[in-house]
C-alpha cells in the first residue's frame, strides 16, 4: 500500500513538472550546471515517502531549487522515480554553514586569539572556538571537540588555527580544515561519509583522513605523522603517501622524499589490578627490545589529559592522584623517534580518606554575625581542610574559595547577606585523596531598613501618617508617645500597612515612631521619630 500512494502521489506532480521542465529548458544555466564533475558531487538516495521538493528543501542552497535537480539528473519523467533512486547532487549546490568547535577541558593554561583580533585572551571550558580562530597552548594540555564528535588534544606549546568548519546541513558531510603552525596534536575522528573533506596542514606537509585516530607534530622544520587507526594522506609538495594504521611518516623542509617507519607494537601491561586502594602504587610494562624510550599518558575519564612524560623504562609510579577513573597509556619510541601503539589500562583510584568532623556553627543556627567563624577538626594532623559554603544544599554555587590549609578554621572575609546556607569541609589526604564531610544549614539574621515617617496629615483632631514599605517586612509597629524619649507609651499598635490615623487631642505635643515586622531571619528597630501637634 505504501509503494501505491508513492506512485500515486508521483503521478499527480507530473502535470506540474512537465510545465516547469519547459520552461527549464530555456534556462541559460542550463549546460553550465551539467559541466559539474562527478568528483564534485553527493548521491541522495531517496526514500518511500521523499519527493524532489521535499528533499530539495532539505539539502540545497537558496540559489537551486528541485527543477534544478531535475535537469541536472535527466529526469524525463517524475513518475519513473522510485525508492531506492539515486539523485545526484553538485556540491556546490548544498546547503553548508560553519558549526564552532567547543572546548571540552583545559589542564593548564591556554589562550585563544578571534578572527581579526591582534591579540590573545584566556580559553576557558565550554568556550567555542569559530573559524579564523587560534589556540595557543604553552604549559597546558587542551581537549577540543567538533560539531561532528571529532576529538582534538592540542599538546603543550603548539598554535592551531581553524581554517574552516562547515558542515552541510542533513547530509552529514563536514569540511574541516585547521592549520598546525607549530607542535604536536592528536585527534579521533570521526568516520566521515562520503564527500567529506578533514585536512590538517603545518609548515611543511598535509594530512588529509577519512575517519580515523592519529597523532600530528610540526617542529624543526619537519612534520611527522602517527596513524593508529585508519590511513592518513600525507601529502607534501613533491608527492604523498597513504600511512595505514602502525605506521608514521616524516617529512622535513627542503627534502623530495617522505620517510616512512613502522610503530613499535603496544608494551603488554605486567599488572593485572583495575582498584588501586593504596598509593604510591608501582606500575610497569614489558620492556621491547630496540625501543629508546617510552610515553606514558594519564587521563581522566572525560579524556582530560591529567599527566605525560617520556621514560627510559617502562614504569611508572602513581602518587597524588584523586579517586576516579583513569586511563593509562603506555607507548614505545623507536631509534627514528616515532612513538608507537598505545597499551591502554583502565585504572580506578579508590582510597577512603578521613572525613571532617564538624564542631561551629551548629547545625540549623541562626546567627547575628554575617562573617561567622567555620571550626571543624581531624583525627590525622596531616590532613588538610576547605572551607565550602553554598546558597543551596547541593552546592552548585560555592560562595567561598579557599585552598587546602592545615588550619582547622575559617572566618569569612566578606559579610553572608540575610538567608539561609549550606556549608561543609573537604578533606586533603596525602595530597590527593579528597572527602567530603557532611553538609550543616545556616542562617544569617539581618536587619530591616529603619522606618521612616514620609508625610503628616491633619483634619481636625485626626491625624494621618504615612511611611514606605520596607523590604521583607512582614507588617509595622506605630507607637506613640507625650516624649521624644518614648519613656510613656500612650499607643502601640501592630499595622498591616505603611500608613495609619489616630485621633489625637488639640494643643498637645505627641511623638511617633515605626519599626518593620521581620520573620526569623530578620530583626528590626524603630525608624527617625516624627514630632505631631493639633492646634486648638
Amino acid at each position: 500500500m505504501q509503494v501505491s500512494v508513492f506512485v500515486s502521489a508521483k503521478t499527480q506532480f507530473i502535470a506540474i513538472l512537465c510545465c516547469v521542465l519547459l520552461a527549464c529548458t530555456l534556462s541559460p544555466n542550463t549546460f553550465a550546471q551539467e559541466k559539474e564533475t562527478k568528483e564534485q558531487e553527493w548521491h541522495y538516495t531517496l526514500r518511500p515517502s521523499d519527493n524532489l521538493q521535499q528533499v530539495s528543501k532539505q539539502l540545497l542552497n537558496t540559489k537551486h531549487t528541485w527543477s534544478d535537480l531535475v535537469r541536472y539528473n535527466h529526469i524525463d519523467n517524475i513518475a519513473s522515480l522510485e525508492p531506492g533512486s539515486i539523485i545526484r547532487v553538485p556540491m556546490k549546490w548544498l546547503k553548508h554553514q560553519p558549526k564552532p568547535a567547543k572546548v571540552m577541558s583545559i589542564s593548564g593554561s591556554a589562550q585563544v586569539k578571534r578572527t581579526k583580533a591582534s591579540y590573545f585572551k584566556i580559553l576557558k571550558a565550554n568556550m567555542a572556538i569559530n573559524v579564523g580562530d587560534e589556540v595557543a597552548t604553552r604549559n597546558g594540555t587542551l581537549l577540543i571537540k567538533l560539531a561532528d564528535g571529532t576529538i582534538i588534544r592540542l599538546e603543550k606549546n603548539s598554535n592551531l588555527v581553524f581554517n574552516k568548519l562547515s558542515h552541510y546541513g542533513q547530509t552529514g558531510m563536514v569540511d574541516t580544515r585547521m592549520r598546525l603552525k607549530r607542535g604536536s596534536l592528536s585527534t579521533e575522528v570521526t568516520p566521515l561519509v562520503k564527500g567529506s573533506r578533514y585536512e590538517i596542514t603545518t609548515p611543511s606537509a598535509v594530512a588529509a583522513v577519512r575517519g580515523t585516530k592519529f597523532r600530528l607534530e610540526s617542529s624543526n622544520g619537519e612534520t611527522k605523522v602517527e596513524v593508529t587507526e585508519g590511513t592518513v594522506d600525507f601529502i607534501h609538495k613533491h608527492g604523498k603517501v597513504a600511512v595505514h594504521a602502525g605506521e608514521g611518516a616524516r617529512v622535513k623542509q627542503g627534502t623530495t622524499s617522505i620517510e616512512k617507519s613502522s610503530l613499535p607494537i603496544a608494551p603488554k601491561a605486567q599488572f593485572a589490578e583495575n582498584t588501586i586502594t593504596d598509593l604510591p602504587a608501582k606500575l610497569q610494562w614489558e620492556d621491547r627490545q630496540n625501543s629508546t624510550g617510552y610515553r606514558y599518558e594519564l587521563s581522566d575519564n572525560n579524556n582530560k589529559l591529567i599527566h605525560s612524560s617520556k621514560l627510559k623504562k617502562p614504569e611508572v609510579t602513581l602518587e597524588h592522584v584523586k579517586n576516579g577513573d583513569y586511563r593509562v597509556a603506555m607507548r614505545a619510541v623507536n631509534n627514528k623517534g616515532f612513538e608507537g601503539m598505545n597499551e591502554n589500562s583502565n585504572l580506578s583510584i579508590d582510597i577512603a580518606s578521613e572525613m571532617a568532623e564538624l564542631l561551629a556553627p551548629h547545625d540549623g543556627s541562626i546567627l547575628d554575625n554575617p562573617k561567622p567563624t567555620f571550626i571543624w577538626k581531624f583525627k590525622d594532623a596531616s590532613v588538610k581542610g576547605k572551607l565550602e559554603v553554598s546558597s543551596d544544599p547541593d552546592f552548585k554555587t560555592v560562595l567561598t574559595r579557599y585552598n587546602f590549609e592545615p588550619y582547622p578554621q575559617v572566618s569569612l572575609n566578606k559579610n553572608l547577606a540575610p538567608g539561609s546556607y549550606f556549608w561543609r569541609i573537604i578533606a586533603l589526604a596525602n595530597n590527593s585523596q579528597e572527602s567530603t564531610s557532611a553538609t550543616r544549614k545556616l542562617s544569617i539574621r539581618g536587619l530591616l531598613k529603619p522606618v521612616k515617617i514620609l508625610s503628616v496629615n491633619y483634619i481636625e483632631s485626626q491625624v494621618g501618617l504615612f511611611w514606605a514599605n520596607i523590604e521583607n517586612a512582614n507588617g509595622y509597629i506605630l507607637q506613640i508617645s507625650d516624649s521624644s524619649t518614648f519613656q510613656n507609651i500612650l499607643k502601640e499598635e501592630t499595622i498591616g500597612k505603611s500608613k495609619a490615623h489616630l485621633r489625637l487631642s488639640p494643643g498637645k505635643h505627641y511623638y511617633a515612631r515605626v519599626k518593620g515586622i521581620g520573620n526569623e531571619l530578620y530583626t528590626s528597630n524603630y525608624g527617625p521619630v516624627k514630632e505631631l501637634f493639633i492646634k486648638d
